[in-house]
């Protein structure tokens, strides 16, 4: 199936970082010092990860959408990566990832997709 992950694609002013922390302990459980951490290091900080088309499809879905929802009114630009089911995160590049980048746009179109590529 496949994955995900979300960084900021630059750092996160330090004004942001604790509205934005307490945002990501909120809806996923992250702890604000690590998640504080991660927003500073900007598109290699990823703070979320996850699978796509699981059980879990809809929560996740719902989830995801909040968290572009809120990134996008705070004007914070993400880095949204994905592999394939047959992909692995060790391929990719820290130093090359535009062929595995999607954009926020992109990644909705997936959460209303199904896995076998109906709609």
């Amino acid at each position: 199936m496949a994955q995900i992950t979300i960084s900021c694609s630059i750092p996160v002013p330090d004004d942001d970082v604790a509205d934005v922390s307490e945002f990501l302990h909120k809806l996923v459980g992250r702890s604000r010092i690590s998640t504080a951490r991660m927003l500073r290091m900007g598109e290699t900080g990823c703070f979320y990860t996850c699978p796509l088309y699981t059980d879990e499809h809809v929560k996740l879905s719902r989830l995801i959408r909040r968290m572009l929802a809120f990134f996008e009114a705070k004007a914070i630009p993400l880095t949204i990566l994905k592999i394939g089911a047959q992909d692995s995160w060790y391929e990719v590049d820290p130093e090359r990832r535009d062929p595995w980048k999607i954009s926020p746009q992109a990644l909705l179109a997936l959460l209303d997709a199904t896995p076998d590529g109906g709609a």
